[in-house]
């Protein structure tokens, strides 16, 4: 066998080795486990009861019924949702978690998170952009009103018909609705401060 031809088999054998190894790396999910939960809650599109340990996968959508409470831990974070809430799993990732909550209340208890992780949480009219820290959030999609309170760290709110942003420390909270023009922060009112105290009994 001549120089040429080894030449080219070598390359012919490197091609799909060069492949495999330059081939984009596809993004990791991860799966919401329920580490707590009382009353009932279901994830609509299994159509299933949902139970202690079971997991609940990336673009699921989680109800729970008027007097139920359901937490949904992942590798950043948990994620309660309080009774009558209903809320989507839009990504589950290994570096982001990112929520969407139709309707209700949800308490967010976050991990340390590392500078390239991040947990988004998004209702009909804003995005709250968490930063290492524990809030509450209330959602009445009826009239698009709503408040997010922080109880540790801070939240940045932005809000979707026109960019304005605020960001809400800990003690502060931040009211939202359609005829509130400008964000601003005030101090948490003493009910919602108590209503973040529960956080504590979330893993």
């Amino acid at each position: 066998m001549n120089s040429i031809s080894i030449s080219k088999l070598v390359t012919i054998l490197l091609i799909p080795t060069l492949f495999f190894f330059c081939k984009p790396k596809e993004e990791e999910t991860t799966d919401a486990i329920v580490s707590f939960i009382v009353g009932k809650a279901t994830a609509e599109k299994a159509g299933s009861v949902l139970k202690a340990t079971d997991r609940v996968i990336e673009s699921e959508i989680v109800k729970t019924d008027k007097d139920a409470t359901l937490d949904l831990t992942t590798t950043l974070g948990t994620v309660r949702l309080l009774g009558g809430s209903e809320a989507s799993i839009a990504a589950l990732r290994a570096d982001q978690n990112y929520i969407k909550v139709n309707s209700g209340n949800i308490l967010v208890k976050v991990a340390k998170l590392k500078k390239n992780e991040s947990i988004s949480i998004d209702t009909p009219t804003v995005v709250a952009a968490v930063r290492g820290t524990q809030f509450w959030g209330q959602v009445n999609p009826a009239n698009e009103t709503g408040t997010f309170a922080v109880r540790e760290g801070s939240v940045q709110i932005t809000r979707k018909d026109d960019e304005a942003r605020v960001l809400v420390k800990a003690g502060e909270a931040v009211d939202l609705g359609p005829g509130i023009k400008a964000l601003k922060v005030r101090p948490a009112a003493a009910g919602e401060l108590s209503a973040m105290e529960q956080i504590d009994q979330m893993k």
